[in-house]
Order: C-alpha cells, then sequence, then structure tokens
C-alpha cells in the first residue's frame, strides 16, 4: 500500500501538468473565437456605414410623394395662379410643391413653361429635373421648351429643362442634339453675360448626361477668347470681345466639369484637349 502511495504522490505533478496542457488550448480557441466573432461583427458594422447612402450621393429623388387630396388641392390653386402674369402671384404655388412629386402637377408645369415671365418659365424649367419618368413624359417636355415658340430665345428655360431627360437617363435623338447644338453656336456667336447660366446649364446636362457628340463645341470653350487678328476688317469691336469674355469667364467651370465627366480628364487649354482627342478619341467615343 505504502508503494501504492508513492507512485501517486510521485505521478500527480505530470497527471496535473498535462491537464493543464489540455486545458490552456481549449480556453485559448474559445478566446480566438469569441475575437473573430467580435472582429466580424465590426467588420459587418464598418461595410454597413461604407455602404449606407449618405447627403448629397447616388441618383436618388430628393422629391417626397405626396397623397392624392393634398395633390389636387395643391394642384387647383397652382392651376388657379398659372393664368396670373405677374411672377409675384405665381411664385407662391409653386414653391409649395417644389419638393413634392404628384402626376396631378404635370400638366400646369408643362404649361407655365410658356408663361409671359422668364422668371416663372425658368423656375418651372428646373422643377424637371427629377419630373421625367419615361419617354412620354421627356417627348412633352421636350415640346414644351424647344418645340415651343415662345421659347425660342429662351435658351436658359430649355436647358435647364434638358436636366430632367439626364436624369432619367434619356438621350436625345439626332434631331434633337442638333437643336441643343445650334443653341450652343447662336449663344457664343451672339455673346451676352446674360446667356451665361443658359450655357453653363447645356454644360452641365452635357456632363450628367455624358454628351460626347458635343466634345468639341466644349473644348473650344476652354480658351480665353481674344481677337487673332485685331486688325481684320471683319474682327468685332470691342464690345464684343468685352461680351465674349465675361460669357467665357461664368460658363467655363461648367465647361471643364463637363469634360471631366465625359473623358475623366481635366483639360484647361483647347489644344491639350484637341491632343487628347487624336490620340485617345476613337476609343473615348469622342472625335474633334
Amino acid at each position: 500500500m505504502a508503494r501504492i502511495e508513492m507512485l501517486r504522490i510521485r505521478w500527480l505533478p505530470f497527471l496535473l501538468f498535462c491537464l493543464l496542457g489540455i486545458a490552456a488550448p481549449v480556453h485559448a480557441d474559445e478566446g480566438d473565437e469569441d475575437t473573430k466573432d467580435e472582429k466580424s461583427e465590426d467588420d459587418e458594422k464598418a461595410e454597413d456605414e461604407k455602404d449606407a447612402p449618405k447627403d448629397g450621393d447616388g441618383d436618388t429623388s430628393p422629391l417626397e410623394a405626396v397623397d392624392d387630396p393634398k395633390a389636387k388641392e395643391l394642384a387647383a390653386e397652382l392651376k388657379k395662379v398659372s393664368k396670373k402674369k405677374n411672377a409675384n402671384d405665381v411664385l407662391p404655388a409653386l414653391e409649395a410643391i417644389e419638393g413634392l412629386a404628384h402626376p396631378e402637377f404635370e400638366k400646369t408645369l408643362l404649361t407655365l413653361l410658356k408663361h409671359e415671365s422668364s422668371i416663372v418659365a425658368i423656375k418651372v424649367a428646373g422643377m424637371w429635373e427629377w419630373r421625367v419618368t419615361d419617354k412620354k413624359v421627356a417627348g412633352r417636355l421636350w415640346k414644351a421648351t424647344w418645340g415651343e415658340k415662345k421659347n425660342e430665345r429662351r435658351y436658359e428655360v430649355n436647358a435647364l429643362a434638358l436636366k430632367g431627360f439626364a436624369r432619367a437617363s434619356i438621350a436625345l435623338d439626332e434631331r434633337q442634339f442638333k437643336e441643343v447644338e445650334k443653341a450652343w453656336r447662336w449663344i457664343v456667336g451672339n455673346p451676352d453675360e446674360a446667356l451665361a447660366p443658359a450655357l453653363a446649364a447645356l454644360a452641365t446636362w452635357a456632363g450628367m448626361a455624358v454628351e460626347k457628340r458635343l466634345f468639341r463645341r466644349l473644348a473650344e470653350e476652354l480658351d480665353e477668347p481674344a481677337a487673332t487678328n485685331p486688325n481684320a476688317p471683319n474682327n468685332p469691336p470691342a464690345e464684343w470681345w468685352e461680351r465674349r469674355w465675361k460669357l467665357w469667364k461664368e460658363s467655363k467651370p461648367a465647361v471643364v466639369t463637363a469634360l471631366k465627366a465625359i473623358t475623366g480628364q481635366e483639360f484647361d487649354k483647347t489644344e491639350v484637349a484637341k491632343t487628347w482627342c487624336e490620340a485617345n478619341g476613337k476609343d473615348a467615343g469622342v472625335e474633334w
């Protein structure tokens, strides 16, 4: 018995060591699993925060849907004041629906694009940016702006309306594009600082729509305007060049931004844009 007791005492430390050796990895593994789980949760949270939409991100419409009864009430008031010629009588009703969306508003908003007051028409044109839902609506919008005689020279109205096409990813057909290009040429050829918002709006639309057909027109607006031959008989007078310079200065930022959206390049000079086009235009889908 004494011998057996001595063996127990001798082997006891060894058994304790083995038991501790086995137990320790178990606790370590459990700890690792807990750490992995915690890390996974943190990673998922970070991914969720990364993917969450932020203010100003994406192309989500800022317009809020309104219920039928409220829409009918607002639409009736808008229709009532739409016949008034004074902009101050119409603007409050427009502001009341500016952040709201409902089909009840469409007909009167199209009519108001032809309003006697350019202030009203410009305001309404800007409101159409998020209201084009399909090609049929886009067609009605085109008819009320570019196809309307009253808007023949109201370029800012027409240009702002194009943003609705871009937001809805509706491209202009060839005939429509030629109308836009014709307007661009007219503004540049008949410069007026008052037309700068219209030219800038056209450039902004081109960038939004990634309208590659307007590349050359945009690129030609990069350089500061100056007479190449001041003594030539057909050189415009100094007043013309002053107006041209002001038009260029006010619209250039939008032109640079549009070119970057179309090509991924930030150009500051026409010659640089032309050289890039000659080397990369075919692949980029633009031409000079």
